[in-house]
């Protein structure tokens, strides 16, 4: 019988740079049983050191040869029925988590014992990540203050330029601490009682609040002011930020100060004004006797956590893409609704079919983009335009008047046989059997139609499912998914009215996505700001893009001010926590400048529009602005390539394949592909100018794994976006460099 292994004890400790707030604590969670395996739910509570509070210890006994962990900051609610809910505040996302090799690091039974490590900092990189909802009662909540929000009722007041505004959540439920309520100096209130009800829960059903100012130079979210945040009319964009597992009691203090940080005015936003998850609404605010002195307006916002099923394996923290991006020297190339713009752009394939998307696939393409929306059965189906064109009979004219109609009759006939029809108002049945036609079909003469013959291969059909198209496309090529929701337009006109709630919509395309998506490498992006923030507080999965329309001619500009410049699209994901932005081709030609500002962020860059139909436009954003990836129509079309990815994994075995050589030969290749070497090579490094924050072409874990998506085996999985994009550290702004190094073996 052999005797049990001995165990090793593993030490933990942690340094927090700027503290905790009150009610926050560490925990730690990792490959072992005794560290949750990665469920931040079962993961292990570390203790605040008695002699520095910023830093916390722990240990474990084991016997395993390897470990794995993260650190994570959480707080704790209490849902309405009071029970406990752990809240993820921020987490460790690098794509490789920490590791110790348990048996050779051992000293004297134990491993790490004078070690402490800084949290969010390895391996030479800054990576911190907001946490995200993972409980069915979890909420995030985003009140907006922008525009001519506050309005002053009298002469003498109204043309106040300058306010400050804070808001406090609070549970109905409960007495609030003094300062929280308003005063009046008059009257007198029949008395409560002197305490809360004994069934409540001691922990608060809210957080605290958080805000950034999305107008400023720094536009991440940090802790509220006792006095709140100044705020100009029509000149600030105000975003505060809290979580609740007690939405149907929770309500909002608002308390509107002038410059001098002395309160004028206060209301309450009570549940009742907030009955959908997203809306607008004003309230009168009073002064301290009661008398009605002016209004605010705000928008505020609902995030729920994921409610569609899925596998719990899919929400754990051992792997994460949503802010891992590996730069290479030369930017990805994404083929635009697979194959290009077919209705107006005569692509030789229809646009947004899985024949069309296999094209792209086929012709070298990195990734692919597409447009995902609902069918009025929740399906989550692959096109374009929110409405078709639906051919009716008409009444008015028989088969046997035709021969006596002359060429404009008929052509004046067939268009006023259309009926413009919303996707989401058919059934996926109804979109698979009706003749339709493009939306433009009736103002462009020469434009393709979008059903031709109803016989033709599945493949060529429009409206593939989501899950369709993740199960039957080239598993090698990333899929870009454009999530399409309705937005007001500058000109006063909704894209689509009357349009599916915004959570339950995320949910079903986030559903199929996480559960059919399998090894294949996923980006989301979204022109609504507001889907966004929803994705990424929905899952921890895969990365986000904000696509911003800017400064345009060429298309109808939206309301939402976060979409009306590309520097606001910069500061709105860099305060949202998203990977990146995907510029309009045509603002970023009049000016550049959103792309090194995005830089600063450390956010990637995309761009796309119809610029990039002329090659010049390709090569300037590729070579002379070093933006991260373009998105463009008939990919690969005027002169061949090869999916990175493909060639990437080609190389690497090769090089794997000759590393007993004593000289490595480096295989042929085309001049435009990236070389990768052997781990620990280091290929391309950006360094910021904080030298602890970097961005690296080839970041390898110190145990020697591979990149990779999930269940993706170790001599395939070198080919993944990497490299952190982790912002500079708050209220750093300082210009960045790229400096470029080669690293040989």
């Amino acid at each position: 019988m052999l005797a049990p292994r001995p165990t090793v004890r593993i030490r933990f400790a942690v340094e927090l740079e700027g503290g905790l707030a009150p009610t926050e604590f560490v925990m730690v969670t990792g490959s072992h049983k005794l560290l949750g395996q990665w469920d931040p739910q079962q993961a292990m509570l570390l203790t605040q050191d008695e002699e520095k509070s910023t830093r916390w210890r722990g240990s474990i006994d084991i016997n395993d040869d390897m470990l794995k962990f993260r650190y994570f900051v959480a707080y704790k609610l209490a849902s309405a029925d009071g029970e406990e809910r752990l809240i993820i505040s921020r987490w460790e996302a690098f794509l490789h988590p920490r590791s110790v090799l348990c048996k050779a690091e051992e000293r004297n039974g134990e491993c790490r014992t004078n070690h402490i490590d800084i949290f969010g900092y390895y391996a030479g990189r800054k990576c911190i990540s907001d946490g995200w909802l993972i409980h069915t009662d979890e909420n995030q909540i985003l009140l907006r203050v922008h525009g001519n929000a506050i309005k002053f009722y009298k002469s003498a007041t109204k043309d106040r330029k300058h306010t400050r505004i804070k808001i406090t959540p609070l549970d109905v439920r409960t007495r609030q601490t003094s300062g929280a309520h308003i005063s009046f100096n008059t009257g007198e209130d029949e008395e409560e009682p002197e305490e809360d009800d004994p069934s409540l829960s001691a922990l608060p059903t809210h957080s605290w609040t958080d805000v950034a100012v999305l107008s400023n130079s720094n536009p991440k979210f940090i802790r509220q002011d006792d006095a709140g945040v100044m705020f100009s009319n029509n000149k600030d964009y105000i975003v505060f930020k809290t979580h609740s597992t007690a939405v149907e009691f929770l309500a909002f203090y608002i308390e509107v100060f002038n410059e001098e940080k002395k309160r004028i005015g206060a209301c309450y936003a009570l549940p009742s004004s907030m009955a959908d998850t997203f809306g607008t609404t004003q309230l009168p605010f009073i002064n301290s006797s009661g008398r009605p002195i002016g209004q605010i307006s705000r928008e505020y916002l609902f995030v729920r956590s994921l409610h569609k099923p899925i596998s719990p394996q899919l929400q754990l923290m051992d792997v994460s893409y949503s802010r891992h991006w590996k730069k290479r020297n030369n930017p990805l190339e994404v083929g635009h609704r697979g194959a290009g713009n077919s209705y107006t752009k005569f692509a030789s394939v229809r646009e947004n079919t899985i024949h069309s998307l296999d094209k792209a696939a086929s012709h070298g393409a990195d990734y692919v983009e597409f447009d995902v929306q609902l069918t009025k059965d929740k399906v989550a189906v692959i096109y374009h335009d929110f409405h078709v064109l639906v051919n009716v009979a008409r009444r008015s004219h028989s088969i046997a008047d035709l021969p006596k109609m002359d060429e404009d009759q008929k052509e004046l006939m067939e268009r006023t046989d259309y009926h413009e029809i919303a996707v989401k108002d058919l059934k996926l049945r109804q979109l698979k059997l009706l003749m339709l036609d493009h939306i433009n079909a009736t103002s462009k003469k020469d434009s393709h139609k979008l059903v031709v013959d109803a016989e033709e291969q599945e493949e060529m059909k429009p409206f593939p499912t989501l899950i369709e198209t993740l199960q039957k496309v080239d598993p090698d090529v990333g899929f870009n998914v454009e999530v399409k929701y309705p937005m007001m337009q500058k000109n006063g006109l909704h894209e689509c009215e009357g349009y599916f709630e915004r959570n339950e919509f995320v949910d079903i395309i986030l559903a199929d996505i996480l559960s059919n998506a399998g090894k294949r490498r996923i980006m989301f992006s979204s022109f609504d700001p507001d889907v966004c923030s929803l994705i990424t507080m929905k899952q921890n999965k895969y990365p986000v893009l904000f696509l911003c329309v800017g400064d345009t001619q060429r298309y109808t500009p939206f309301q939402d001010q976060r979409t009306s410049t590309s520097l606001t699209a910069v500061n709105f994901a860099a305060g949202a926590d998203l990977l990146g932005v995907d510029f309009n081709s045509e603002d970023l030609l009049k000016d550049p400048y959103p792309v090194k500002r995005a830089n600063d962020f450390g956010l990637v860059t995309f761009v796309g529009g119809e610029d990039l139909d002329i090659k010049e436009n390709i090569n300037y954003f590729k070579k002379e602005l070093g933006v991260d990836g373009v998105i463009y129509d008939r990919i690969g079309e005027d002169e061949g390539r090869r999916n990175v990815f493909i060639v990437e994994r080609e190389q690497k075995k090769l090089l794997l394949n000759s590393s007993g050589n004593s000289t490595p030969q480096r295989p042929a290749s085309p001049i435009d592909l990236v070389l990768q070497f052997p781990s620990g090579a280091t290929v391309v490094e950006r360094r910021h100018s904080d030298p602890t924050t970097t961005i690296s072409e080839q970041e390898e874990s110190e145990d020697g794994e591979s990149e990779g998506h999930p269940e993706q085996s170790t001599a395939d999985a070198d080919d993944e976006e990497s490299g952190n994009t982790a912002a500079t550290p708050m209220g750093s702004h300082q210009m960045h460099t790229p400096l470029v190094q080669i690293s040989h073996i």
